[in-house]
């Protein structure tokens, strides 16, 4: 069944971008981690509803395994780092708001024109879901470059495979079972790896604001 006139996946794509503008002006740590679950359970829901229109079953197990790994196990594993290393839950900054705002804003336009020479006639919802995709992956990136935080420096990783998610759900029949549950439980090591880090940093400097490490170097 072709791609066309999935108005209810079209506009969960625009959710699951919106929710990185969401990020971009949160100011604690703990609303990040509650907009992460949101942006992995609309993830799942548009796998759901893709497999339920196209009758492609690998959808559904993709849908199981966001749900169980980026809406339940990578958010707890991110407020046990927060809660063990006792750091502030206000989210500090290189940029203020409006101007992270604005730059997202323009990142999703380069996006949109960058992709748009690429996918040419293709259907409304893998244009759609290319445009979103490639938008999130350069918005995680401004995350990443941006937030002093380690921890929102794992959000920006987070937001940018959640960018490659989308794009391969959207444009894809869906990868085989095992090829999907190998590339979770790599997210998932690597979520696990730099909690660690974060923690022994923490441990050793007694902060884990980028700026203040980079302030040891001699």
């Amino acid at each position: 069944m072709a791609y066309d006139n999935l108005g209810i996946s079209n506009l969960m794509i625009t959710l699951v971008l919106c929710t990185c503008f969401m990020i971009l002006v949160a100011r604690f740590l703990d609303t990040v981690i509650a907009i992460i679950v949101a942006q992995a359970v609309l993830l799942a829901g548009l796998s759901l509803s893709l497999g339920y229109v196209t009758g492609i079953h690998e959808m559904y197990f993709a849908a199981l395994l966001t749900l169980a790994v980026k809406a339940g196990l990578i958010p707890f594993i991110l407020a046990r780092v927060i809660k063990k290393v006792g750091i502030s839950k206000d989210i500090k900054s290189y940029l203020n708001r409006k101007t992270s705002l604005i730059l997202a804003g323009a990142l999703v336009i380069v996006a949109y024109f960058s992709t748009g020479q690429i996918i040419g006639q293709e259907s409304g919802l893998i244009r759609e879901a290319l445009h979103a995709g490639v938008a999130m992956m350069l918005i995680g990136l401004l995350v990443m470059t941006t937030r002093k935080s380690a921890v929102m420096q794992i959000t920006g990783f987070i937001i940018m495979e959640n960018g490659l998610f989308l794009m391969g759900v959207g444009t894809s029949k869906g990868m085989p079972p095992v090829v999907e549950l190998g590339i979770f439980l790599d997210m998932l090591i690597g979520i696990l790896i730099m909690g660690i880090l974060v923690f022994r940093i923490n441990r050793s400097f007694e902060s884990i604001d980028t700026e203040k490490l980079r302030n040891l170097r001699g």
